[in-house]
């Protein structure tokens, strides 16, 4: 007689393989979708604190002039930017 029962859907499967309740399948899922949105937050305020760092130290070193060419040289820096209008 032929074997009628179904193939494993995955080579590693076996009869004796131990179901994980979906409830740790949440579990697992929402912890590591919360690792990326912090990590991804901390990579966002990373850069954005080393730009702003950059940019007062620029301004700092500006200070010789007056305040309106500090502020007309931040501008067209700012403006400079690709993606900033």
């Amino acid at each position: 007689m032929s074997d009628s029962s179904q193939p494993p859907v995955f080579l590693s499967e076996t009869p004796h393989a131990v179901p994980v309740p979906r409830v740790v399948q949440q579990a697992y899922l929402w912890v590591v979708s919360a690792l990326g949105g912090l990590a991804t937050i901390a990579l966002l305020v990373f850069a954005v604190a080393t730009q702003s760092n950059a940019d007062a130290d620029r301004i700092a070193g500006a200070k010789g002039g007056s305040s309106i060419d500090a502020l007309v040289g931040a501008l067209a820096v700012t403006h400079g930017r690709p993606g900033n209008l």
